[in-house]
C-alpha cells in the first residue's frame, strides 16, 4: 500500500532501489515492479520452501534440517551478509524469518529490503517510519537486536548487522531462541547489566568463534568475511558445491 494508508512512495522507492542494486545467489531477487493507483506491486524471485524459523520451530515442516546443513545455512547467510556489506548495504533485520530455505537443497536465501540502509548514499530520514522501526521494532525483532540500538537508540551499522546474524546462528546452532524473554524492556534489563544470551550456553566449542558476534563491543565483533572464513574452514565445501574455493 501506498498514499494516505500504507508506504511513503519515498520508502517503497528506497527498498526498490535496494533491490536493484543486490545480485547474489543468497539473496532474493526482486523481478519486477508495477505500480496501482494505491500499491506498488513487486513481484520476487519465488523460493520453494520455508522460512528458516518455520524449518527450526516447526515439526510439520517440509525442510528438515540433516546432518552439515545447519553449517551451510550459516555459511550461505554469511556470503549474503558480506556481499551486502561490501555493496555499503545494511540490512537492519536479520533474523530467521527474513530467511528462506529452499527445498530440496536447503539453500539460504536472505529476504526483506524494507529496512535496508544504503550508507554514503540513502540515509534514513529522521522521525521516518525507517528510523522508527530501526530503534524500536516490534514483531519479536527485538531478540535479535544489537544492545546499542535497544539501550542508546544508535543508528544501524555493519556491527549491529553481525550482532543480529549471531543471534541468529545462535539459533539455527542450538535450537533456542538467542533469549527467553517475552518483552521488549525485559531484554533491556538483562542488556544494561551485559548479560549474554541466553542460547550463548548450549553453543558448542567448535562454533565459540561465532559467539564473539553477540559481543557488547561493537568493535570485537568479527566481520562477514571472517565469518566465511571461519564457516569454510569447518565443512567439506567439496560435498556440497563439487569444490573449494
Amino acid at each position: 500500500m501506498c498514499g494516505q494508508h500504507g508506504m511513503e512512495d519515498s520508502d517503497i522507492h528506497h527498498e526498490i532501489n535496494v533491490s536493484l542494486r543486490l545480485s547474489h545467489p543468497n539473496i532474493v531477487r526482486l523481478m519486477a515492479v508495477a505500480r496501482t493507483e494505491s500499491c506498488f506491486l513487486l513481484a520476487a524471485e519465488y523460493i520453494h520452501g520455508a522460512t528458516l524459523q518455520q524449518v527450526l520451530h516447526t515439526d510439520s515442516c517440509l525442510v528438515k534440517l540433516e546432518g552439515d546443513d545447519a553449517g551451510f545455512i550459516s555459511l550461505d547467510l554469511s556470503m549474503a551478509v558480506e556481499y551486502i556489506h561490501a555493496q555499503r548495504i545494511i540490512h537492519q533485520d536479520i533474523k530467521p524469518a527474513n530467511v528462506m530455505v529452499h527445498h530440496p537443497s536447503k539453500k539460504a536465501v536472505l529476504t526483506d529490503w524494507g529496512m535496508a540502509n544504503i550508507r554514503d548514499t540513502v540515509m534514513l530520514r529522521q522521525g521516518s517510519k525507517f528510523t522508527a522501526q530501526a530503534t524500536g521494532p516490534a514483531g519479536g525483532t527485538y531478540l535479535y537486536m544489537a544492545p546499542e540500538c535497544i539501550l542508546m537508540f544508535e543508528e544501524a551499522s555493519f556491527q549491529t548487522d553481525m550482532w543480529s546474524l549471531g543471534a541468529t546462528y545462535l539459533e539455527i546452532l542450538t535450537g533456542s531462541a538467542p533469549w527467553m524473554v517475552k518483552k521488549q524492556r525485559e531484554l533491556a534489563a538483562l542488556m544494561a547489566t551485559k548479560t549474554p544470551p541466553h542460547a550463548l550456553s548450549h553453543l558448542s566449542d567448535k562454533n565459540s568463534f561465532l559467539g564473539d558476534l553477540v559481543s557488547y563491543d561493537p568493535d570485537s565483533r568479527p566481520s562477514a568475511s571472517d565469518v566465511v572464513k571461519f564457516l569454510k574452514s569447518g565443512l567439506d565445501l567439496t560435498s556440497r558445491y563439487g569444490y573449494k574455493w
